[in-house]
């Protein structure tokens, strides 16, 4: 391969990375005055190129991703589900449940959107994972609607809320009764 291709193969490169199509790419090849027959070979050495350097980094990041998602996943719900309802909250709880829900739900699908994607076929398939925000609202829709009702029953059944009813219930018996 001569000089002159490593720097067209690199500049065809820069050209998929910044999201050219294959008619844009032979444009510029066209520009370049290269042999229309090697316009194919030159496409693909690229493309092996960009899948050669994805499957170097891809599968650490991906697997550091998932990690760092499903770890903020466990943390938000051990929170908002177990350790924040045994502090002896009683007000304010609608607006913590929510923030928890919304939490808890979104870190749940990026570890979904993350699991497995280190793998060699999923790079090759799709590369790296995308959000999609209309996917997501699809999905989380009941996940959030199901932890909202969690946090919040958690919340009511603690004992510090019982608590808080106890002591309310017991001034407006004090009130009533002189």
């Amino acid at each position: 391969m001569t000089i002159e291709n490593k720097k067209i193969i690199e500049a065809i490169v820069d050209k998929i990375n910044a999201g050219y199509d294959d008619y844009g790419i032979e444009r510029f090849l066209k520009q370049q005055e290269v042999n229309s027959n090697d316009f194919d070979t030159l496409i693909e050495t690229a493309k092996d190129k960009i899948l050669e350097h994805q499957l170097k980094t891809y599968p650490k990041q991906n697997k550091r991703a998932f990690i760092v998602w499903l770890s903020v996943f466990a943390v938000l719900f051990l929170f908002y589900a177990i350790i924040l309802p045994t502090l002896n909250i009683a007000n304010g709880i609608i607006p913590f449940s929510i923030v928890g829900a919304m939490g808890i739900s979104f870190s749940g699908f990026k570890s979904i959107l993350y699991y497995k994607s280190w793998e060699k076929d999923f790079i090759e398939k799709v590369g790296k994972p995308k959000f999609d925000l209309q996917t997501y609202f699809l999905v989380s829709s009941l996940p959030t609607i199901f932890f909202y009702f969690l946090i919040s029953w958690n919340f009511i059944s603690s004992p510090g809320h019982n608590l808080y009813k106890l002591d309310i219930t017991s001034k407006l018996i004090k009130s009533v009764i002189p």
